[in-house]
């Protein structure tokens, strides 16, 4: 049967002559045993070359089971496409080589009693990616292998720490039927989980089905350490700790250096007491002698008689070699690469290695010991490689065409990089043959990625140390800036106008085959251009030096490709890379003259980053229709654009200083910068759904998820990222408990989740972090008293209380708390009492008492509200505030760095600092922000920015370079630098939404600011104003019907004649010629929004409490409590009102009677001529995509423009938009 397998017959032959023979008598009892060892060996061979053809069989039947839909599915989830054993390029180790450890993870992976978890740990060189790969084969033939995931440095999925779970769960998919059953329809409902955070992967795309259909696999992940990964522990290790004891029936194989994140990441101890660890550098050094003894003996023996060679090589060769070798298999896989070559002699080139002296050297940081000759075994084979290429001229070819294939940010083909260094790629190819030995490199194929062996030859080529020779060393600096203007070069002569050939007005998804259509039309080489020039152009200190030589070939970039290169990122889905590349651009460039240009790029790309993002075409058809009109790309582009639509009214004319904003689902309500300044975490008010969003673009990273049991339980009451941002903590309340949850940001996984019983203490609470990030000290205030608690951040322990108004124990005295902070290995904390201003300090250890550390004087202290900031020196900067005025005091130098008058006339208003307390924001409620910078004189006025919708709260970044502002649904980002400054000081603003309504009539529409008392009629046509009014009263709302404009205003009706534009200026006239006046029974607080039924019937008031009703024949009145937010209007032609918000609509139909519940709908049976829908069929979507009555997208919106459907109105083909944080209404014509 085994013949019919396929299995090789001529070793079955010989097998079976070795099996007679052993059946004479034994003359020589020793050699007997050795040939039953032997033929042992071989027999097992065999039966395992067997068994692999049986489950290649098995895997394509249950391959050949999956449905086409299934297929698709899967296919189409993110993960890393060819990571398994079966694609990782590596063979397995030799017969006869590594069989101790062989054996020993064997017996691992048969024993149930064994620990779930096998780490197999060794120094770089040592062969655990060999070993990894012969575990792979072995149990794979035994049918235990579910998946296997081969990370490598080297290729971006296979190094991506959140594609292992997905990639795993596809294989597993692929395998078992029931798994495949239950990942399917996740997947297709949820495709999104791939890009949860690593907690939520595992847990539902690991645990969940191997526990439901109890499957039993051994899960390989090789090369853990290639994984990119910031955590101090292995992320992808805390996760497993965390879950493996809840899959008793899965075993992880895991190989990995042992570099810190790995060792301290299986010294987590919820993973150390279940692993089994070997660690293969301590193997015994004879063995590993002896492995590596028998891997020259059978690849100079296969060689030898290939090439007819007698007696070759000699024993005494084969020592020396073995040691040189030091017990390193990458020298011993070298060695045998550079002589096993067509093109060499054979004993001439060992003769030649062996002649190198003797040396101790090392392998990256790493010192080896005894005469390893690494690194003279690579600079006798480059020498010999490169001895007959044509002279000391050709040098600089060598190095940049090895510059390239070691420094590019992922393997280029030898094709590849002749495109990006400009060179012919008929001379790459032959130049990277000649070092093939150090390389993995493909034959014949000039379009196979080449990358090193093994990372030691990165290490030594690069290092000057090292590699001595300068005809081979690699200088980073000078051959990145290289590849960086090779690749903007590249592009500067194969982009072109949508090379992926997409249809006019889609979005990427919308195209079923668009990775095919990149595979077809943007070659490696252009896509590598696009994603990575910016890498290799800032990479190292000397780029600002080489800034003269590449400023005119960015300029010529950026005014002729920029929107080309938009175009290839869109469909790659890498406008990060854009962002990232045009920010490092600006910083460059601050002092040329393409620095503006640079600039105003980057506020496109920010600006429009969801856009560009979601559709190629779009940069056309919204982006470049919506920039401002006297940008600098405006005016460059602006004959490449291509709108479905007209901008009547509204376009804004310059940037204004926000940089980006975003719409979230819910209003938020707390918001926290990450120490490292690349995060920001936003919160609820209750649920705990805390996003972290990415701090240059806003867009979201990860939702982290508190426990079922927590959920919606708590008011939140404050956000604060670890010193080392790698942890996010909650903090949140309810009358009698306190709630903190810690979330690992790597992981996406809880940490922590603290419950407190707290019965007194519940007002928001202030949170400081230990500097070891280990511990948190939470404080709460009530009235007079105030407790602190110190909390364990990862084992969820609650340390101790200390508090005010107790018997016994660790108290302080009263009052009021200003400040809680972390100085050293102190909580501090500064109180009213017994001074206005006194410092206590307290140890984050368990039982530790507060000290009084001092007291602060400060000056013109008395009947001032007091803010305090602490300086890195061990200083503070106080905030006296006073109605009408501020001023800060430095303690450090004793004297005021401010002193602000008329600031103010809000009690309310606030302060935040930077960290380093050298920048501070001022603001209050409907005011401008003030950011202010410290100076050689004190505090000066930096800048100034509208804070957008009332009750908006901005944010400092630590760095005090940014400022966030969140209100409502949405949130900005703005830089502090260049923000316009004035020298007088803060005056209150009102940034009220705007409301119109549009003239049946004819192609006009009325307009005017909520609150402002001036009504505007524009030209639809030309988008001028045609006629002023002054109302001479604040406006809540407005309603054209006919010729007659009604206007709500608080406690009347009052309505103009606007026939012809020619009413008199303020002329009331109502429908019967006169003004209405209306009493309402409650007082109106706050009006958000007022509606006038088509038959001038009926109004309709909403302010922040309850919607008003109001019959305006008989005068009845109807209230009831708001049901949704700000959005209400009467549908045409009937007296139904609606009501709106976000994602749900109610109907109210009124009578004389009075009125009905209102009916709940879902926003896709909203009415037309509603914020959603125009009475002809258009559409605007949650997603911000305006859509024409056939469904094609013509239009997507910027985050700002649509974050709420109240300030949105249809009128037939025009669409207004009304946000308040807009300069004017912006009013768009769609008519075809």
């Amino acid at each position: 049967m085994l013949r019919k397998r396929g299995v090789d017959l001529r070793k079955l032959d010989d097998i079976e002559k070795r099996l007679r023979d052993l059946t004479e008598p034994l003359n020589d009892q020793s050699r007997g045993y050795e040939d039953i060892f032997e033929l042992l060996e071989d027999l097992r061979e065999t039966v395992l070359d067997y068994q692999k053809i049986q489950q290649t069989d098995i895997h394509d039947q249950e391959y050949n089971l999956i449905t086409p839909d299934e297929a698709a599915v899967l296919d189409g989830f993110r993960f890393a496409r060819k990571a398994e054993f079966r694609y990782s390029g590596h063979r397995g180790c030799l017969k006869g080589t590594r069989e101790d450890v062989l054996d020993g993870i064997e017996l691992w992976t048969r024993d149930p009693a064994k620990p779930p978890v096998y780490w197999l740990n060794g120094l770089a060189g040592t062969g655990k990616t060999t070993i990894a790969q012969t575990v792979a084969e072995r149990v794979f033939a035994c049918g235990q292998l579910g998946a296997s995931f081969f990370c490598s440095r080297d290729f971006e999925d296979r190094s991506n720490i959140k594609l292992i779970f997905p990639t795993l769960a596809v294989q597993l998919a692929r395998k078992y039927t029931d798994f495949r059953s239950y990942l399917v329809p996740l997947v297709r409902s949820d495709p999104g989980v791939a890009d949860e955070s690593l907690y939520n992967q595992m847990y539902k795309l690991i645990v969940r089905p191997l526990n439901k259909f109890n499957i039993s696999p051994v899960i390989i992940i090789d090369a853990l350490d290639e994984c990119q990964d910031e955590e101090p522990a292995s992320a992808v290790l805390s996760i497993l700790g965390q879950f493996v004891s809840k899959i008793p029936e899965a075993k992880f194989f895991v190989t990995g250096r042992p570099e810190p994140r790995i060792r301290e990441g299986f010294r987590l101890p919820m993973l150390a007491e279940v692993t089994d660890v070997f660690v293969l550098h301590e193997v015994e050094p004879s063995r590993v002698d002896n492995d590596i003894r028998l891997f020259f003996g059978h690849k100079f023996s296969d060689l030898a008689r290939r090439r007819s060679l007698d007696d070759w090589p000699t024993k005494d060769q084969l020592d020396l070699l073995c040691e040189r070798a030091g017990g390193l298999f990458v020298y011993a896989v070298a060695t045998v690469k550079s002589i096993d070559k067509p093109s060499t002699n054979p004993r001439k080139q060992l003769n030649l290695l062996l002649q190198s002296p003797e040396s101790s050297t090392r392998e990256g940081k790493t010192r080896l010991t005894g005469n390893t000759t690494l690194d003279l075994l690579y600079t006798s084979i480059l020498q010999e490689a490169f001895s007959d290429v044509n002279g000391p001229d050709n040098d600089p070819m060598v190095r940049s065409v090895l510059g390239a294939m070691i420094l590019a940010a992922n393997p280029l083909s030898p094709s590849t990089i002749a495109k990006v260094l400009g060179l012919d790629p008929e001379d790459v190819f032959p130049l990277l043959s000649l070092v093939q030995s150090h390389l993995i490199f493909q034959d014949q194929d000039i379009d196979f990625p080449v990358r090193p062996f093994h990372k030691s030859f990165f290490d030594f080529l690069i290092d000057p140390d090292r590699c001595t020779n300068q005809r081979f060393h690699v200088f980073p600096p000078e051959h990145h800036l290289q590849l960086s203007i090779g690749c903007l070069n590249l592009m500067d002569r194969t982009l072109d106008r949508n090379m992926c050939r997409l249809p006019d007005g889609v979005a990427n998804s919308d195209v079923h085959d668009l990775k095919e259509r990149i595979r077809k039309f943007i070659n490696p080489a252009l896509q590598y251009a696009c994603r990575s020039w910016h890498s290799h152009l800032f990479e190292g200190p000397a780029v600002s030096l080489a800034a003269p030589q590449i400023t005119s070939t960015l300029r010529r970039f950026l005014e002729r490709q920029l929107l080309l290169w938009l175009e290839v990122l869109s469909v790659l889905g890498a406008v990060k890379n854009a962002v990232n590349a045009l920010q490092a651009a600006v910083g460059l460039l601050k002092e040329s003259p393409t620095f503006d240009l640079a600039h105003d790029c980057h506020r496109f790309v920010t600006g429009y980053f969801e856009i560009i993002s979601a559709s190629s075409p779009h940069i056309y058809h919204s982006a470049l229709v919506l920039c401002p009109t006297t940008s600098i790309i405006r005016k460059l582009y602006k004959t490449h654009a291509q709108p479905f639509m007209r901008v009547v009214h509204g376009v804004p004319v310059s940037w204004d200083s926000n940089i980006a904003a975003i719409a979230r689902p819910f209003p938020i309500y707390l918001a926290a910068w990450s120490s490292c300044n690349s995060f920001i975490a936003t919160s609820p008010y209750s649920g705990m759904a805390v996003d972290i969003l990415d701090a240059m673009t806003l867009q979201r990273l990860q939702s982290l998820k508190c426990p079922p049991e927590m959920e919606n339980s708590a008011e939140s009451g404050a956000l604060i990222f670890s010193p080392d941002s790698h942890l996010l903590t909650w903090v949140g309340r309810s009358d009698q408990h306190v709630y903190i949850i810690s979330w690992d940001l790597q992981t996406g996984g809880v940490v922590s989740a603290i419950t407190h019983h707290n019965q007194k203490f519940y007002t928001m609470p202030n949170v400081t972090y230990s500097n070891d990030g280990k511990m948190i000290g939470v404080s709460y205030s009530y009235s007079s008293d105030f407790m602190i608690s110190i909390y364990d951040v990862v084992s969820g322990i609650h340390m101790y209380n200390i508090q005010h108004d107790v018997h016994g124990g660790f108290h302080l005295p009263g009052g009021r708390i200003l400040a809680v902070w972390t100085h050293g290995e102190f909580l501090r904390v500064a109180t009213t009492e017994p001074e206005p201003i006194t410092i206590w300090e307290v140890r984050f250890t368990p039982r530790a008492n507060f000290t009084l550390v001092e007291t602060l004087y400060v000056p013109d202290i008395l009947n001032a509200a007091i803010v305090i900031a602490p300086t890195p020196l061990a200083t503070y900067r106080i905030v006296l505030r006073r109605k009408h005025e501020f001023s800060v005091w430095d303690t450090g130098d004793s004297k005021f760095l401010l002193r602000q008058t008329n600031a103010t006339s809000s009690s309310s208003f606030k302060f935040t600092f930077s960290s380093d307390s050298r920048s501070f924001v001022s603001w209050d409620t409907g005011s401008e922000v003030y950011i202010w910078k410290e100076h050689s004189t004190g505090y000066i006025l930096h800048g100034k920015l509208k804070s957008g919708p009332e009750y908006s709260t901005p944010l400092l970044s630590p760095d005090g370079k940014s400022i966030t502002a969140f209100g409502g649904f949405m949130l900005r980002l703005w830089h502090t630098e260049n923000l316009p400054t004035t020298p007088s000081s803060p005056t209150p603003q009102h940034d009220e939404d705007f409301v119109l309504d549009f003239i049946s009539d004819g192609p006009s529409a009325v307009v005017t600011r909520r609150k402002d008392n001036v009504i505007v009629v524009l030209d639809l046509e030309s988008g001028l104003p045609q006629l002023t009014i002054d109302t001479g009263m604040e406006v809540y709302g407005l309603k054209v019907i006919g010729n007659t404009i009604a206007v709500i205003a608080e406690g009347e009706v009052v309505t103009w004649n606007a026939l012809g534009r020619k009413s008199l200026l303020g002329t009331r006239m109502g429908p019967e010629g006169s003004t209405q006046t209306i009493t309402f029974a409650q007082p109106l607080d706050d009006v958000l929004a007022a509606a006038i039924s088509p038959d001038f019937r009926h109004i309709a008031v909403a302010d922040i409490f309850q919607t008003h009703l109001h019959n305006l024949s008989d005068g009845q009145q109807f209230d009831f409590p708001k049901t949704l937010d700000n959005s209400l209007w009467f549908a045409p032609g009937d007296n139904t009102l609606w009501l709106a918000n976000a994602d749900m609509v109610c109907s109210l139909p009124i009578s004389y009677e009075g009125y009905d519940v209102p009916e709940s709908h879902n926003i896709e049976h909203a009415p037309r001529e509603s914020p959603w829908r125009s009475s002809l069929g258009y559409e605007v979507t949650n997603d911000g995509w305006v859509l024409s009555p056939e469904g094609k997208r013509l239009l997507m919106l910027p985050p700002p423009w649509r974050s709420d459907a109240s300030l949105r109105v249809w009128n037939g083909h025009f669409l207004a938009l009304l946000h308040g944080s807009l300069p004017e209404p912006v009013i768009l014509n769609f008519e075809p």
